[in-house]
């Protein structure tokens, strides 16, 4: 796996519909996360991330893994993160097999 790598996405904000940025960093041994508010200066590090960003990050990753931009790996990591807090992962038959 590659030792550092940064992804991210974008959401549209509900009552405004400003764009809100997400940042997921890779590091060799772990997830961090930061989130750019419309009007903020800088990037404010996510603590404790919620099921809603593993799962956008999990949509991120499975798309760059179906273009070979990523490995299978890091999908796994997600998903094993995703397990452990109870939220059913979306299907991966076809990559498994």
């Amino acid at each position: 796996m590659t030792k550092n790598q940064v992804h991210e996405w974008h959401e549209r904000d509900d009552e405004s519909g400003r764009k809100r940025y997400f940042r997921g960093y890779w590091n060799s041994r772990e997830w961090t996360f930061a989130v750019l508010d419309p009007g903020a200066l800088d990037w404010e590090r996510v603590d404790k991330p919620g099921v809603g960003i593993w799962l956008a990050l999990r949509d991120v990753l499975w798309r760059k893994y179906q273009r070979r931009r990523v490995p299978f790996k890091f999908v796994e990591r997600v998903d094993a993160v995703l397990e452990e807090m109870g939220v059913p992962v979306p299907g991966t038959e076809a990559a498994e097999e």
